[in-house]
């Protein structure tokens, strides 16, 4: 079912982006999808949410997904607020107000989008982001990887 997505980042090898390709581009590219499931005391501490790009589930912490599936014409029929319909949910969670989405109505002169919390309530946007002030997904990735793998390996250690 997931053939396409599982196991993909094994066979990737890192590569230089294109020229004028944002970190975001590169990692759809190269990548494409990152999902990080933990179970039971490893994920203490961890703002864990029912992830639903893998078969039968499970909780996760981080899920990013460059072909996402939300669907966000439906949030923009129930809000009738036609200014979310630009927007790209990248990252699950929306059910459990852990989800993050581009917001393009701003973009960095690296091609960068600004990064947004989202959940299935968002009525409205966020104020803009100026460009220059815009957060590189990649930077937005390293730091909440670095985050959640302080939290997971502390919590793997007391395990063991």
């Amino acid at each position: 079912m997931h053939k396409n997505r599982v196991g993909r980042w094994a066979k990737a090898k890192p590569r230089a982006p294109k020229k004028g390709e944002s970190s975001w581009a590169y990692f759809a590219r190269v990548y494409g999808s990152i999902t990080w499931i933990l179970h039971g005391r490893a994920d203490e501490g961890l703002s864990m949410f029912y992830c639903g790009n893998v078969t039968g589930g499970g909780w996760s912490c981080l899920e990013i997904d460059s072909d996402s599936d939300y669907p966000i014409e439906d949030l923009v029929e129930n809000t009738g607020n036609e200014e979310l319909e630009d927007l790209f949910v990248f990252h699950g969670g929306a059910h459990h107000g852990r989800a993050f989405a581009f917001d393009p109505r701003e973009v960095s002169s690296a091609g960068e989008q600004a990064i947004i919390p989202f959940d299935d309530n968002l009525t409205r946007l966020p104020r803009r982001v100026k460009p220059e002030r815009i957060v590189p997904f990649g930077d937005w990735l390293y730091k909440r990887v670095v985050a959640l793998t302080k939290v997971a390996e502390r919590n793997l250690r007391e395990l063991s």
